[in-house]
């Protein structure tokens, strides 16, 4: 009986000092974005609030109060995680959820004094983040960086159901 080769990955040469793997786009994704996460953090000394967590921020800083729908629909994540995510500001005291008289079935995300006091803090960290990166690649190839992500992310959110996009 044969043994099937193991297959390919796809766009890898035979390389004996190359790793297939690490060095390709999603694991180097992967890596960037957990040590932009960590830069991130580093900036803003005392203050544990995530990346995911000052895109919510951001959002409510634009245009407050919003329902967790509507801050799914503005991140391009689930329900899940944004309902982990609002609790998480919620108890690190950033924001507050109550219900509006309007329609009580309905549960609005608003800012506390704390979370609008955060803006600034947020706004010059999340600045100069992408300030460094500007400056390591080069505006054009930042630029060109973004429309390869954003041509990544429509492909890979093409043809799924929300449920196959997983909780991210």
């Amino acid at each position: 009986m044969d043994i099937p080769r193991k297959p390919m990955i796809r766009g890898a040469k035979r390389d004996r000092g190359r790793d297939p793997v690490k060095d390709s786009v999603p694991y180097m994704l992967q890596v960037a974005a957990r040590l932009q996460t960590a830069k991130f953090m580093a900036s803003m000394p005392g203050n544990d609030v995530h990346p995911a967590e000052s895109y919510v921020l951001h959002e409510l800083w634009k245009t407050a109060p919003l329902s967790q729908t509507e801050l799914c629909e503005r991140l391009d994540i689930g329900n899940a995680t944004v309902g982990q995510t609002v609790r998480r500001l919620e108890r690190n005291g950033f924001v507050k959820r109550g219900r509006i008289d309007d329609d009580r079935r309905r549960v609005m995300v608003r800012l506390t004094d704390k979370g609008d006091a955060a803006r600034e803090t947020f706004a010059y960290a999340t600045a100069a983040l992408i300030a460094e990166m500007d400056a390591v690649l080069g505006a054009k190839e930042a630029q060109r960086l973004l429309i390869s992500l954003k041509k990544l992310a429509a492909h890979f959110r093409s043809g799924m159901s929300e449920s196959d996009q997983g909780e991210t």
